[in-house]
């Protein structure tokens, strides 16, 4: 009687999980979709200084960096949805790669805009970021080479994490000017303080619900 339900708790534990994990996916999907379409289509289609402004001396590396973070975010977002549920997997492979590939753009692209970044606070805090997104797709990589498809999957989630920290960063400077004023003095300290927030907390945050679950699984 304990055996069974123990057995029936850890099915409904999983069925729970998945369908946070199926929520959670849903949510990033749509706040994706809606940021390439507002921030970064317009971009591709006006071409012009008026709308990269500031940028416009730096529009190929502008193109770069949101060229290469918007295929990744579309591949990323495909790669959980059939690598988490263990569906469609020559899919999943194919889309892996497109995301390696644009992961390197978006990096390459963010590292040369970052040169040229003023504040330098926020350069470095840019910098930090394409760095976290090398090393977190770096390990996925190798990860999967070797066949530690565990390892793989916990390293994608901290991928798409930083490449999603550029989302996260949209919208707190466009859509929550009240919260990050409370961030700095000025426009360019509160644009450090959220470059650093938008990828350092939800890595942190996974963590430790990493670290929870560990904990929780080793007292049963």
């Amino acid at each position: 009687m304990a055996s069974s339900a123990t057995l029936s708790g850890g099915r409904s534990g999983k069925s729970s999980a998945r369908m946070i994990t199926i929520g959670l996916l849903i949510v990033a999907s749509l706040v994706a979709a809606r940021f390439i379409w507002h921030y970064a289509v317009p971009y591709f289609l006006r071409f012009d200084a008026k709308q990269f402004d500031y940028y416009w001396p730096h529009r190929f590396r502008l193109i770069m960096h949101i060229g290469g973070g918007m295929v990744a975010l579309v591949c990323g977002t495909l790669q959980l949805w059939t690598g988490l549920r263990q569906k469609a997997m020559t899919f999943h492979r194919w889309t892996g790669r497109v995301y390696l590939v644009a992961a390197a753009a978006g990096i390459l692209g963010a590292f040369l805009m970052a040169v040229y970044t003023t504040p330098r606070s926020f350069g470095v805090a840019l910098m930090a970021l394409a760095t976290a997104w090398i090393l977190t797709t770096g390990i996925a990589w190798a990860a999967i080479l070797q066949g530690r498809v565990a390892m793989h999957k916990e390293w994608m989630l901290r991928s798409y994490m930083v490449a999603f920290g550029f989302v996260t960063f949209r919208i707190m400077t466009d859509l929550l000017p009240r919260v990050t004023a409370r961030l700095g003095s000025n426009g360019g300290d509160a644009a450090t303080s959220v470059a650093w927030l938008c990828f350092v907390v939800p890595l942190a945050v996974y963590e430790v619900i990493r670290q929870v679950r560990k904990l929780s699984a080793a007292t049963l």
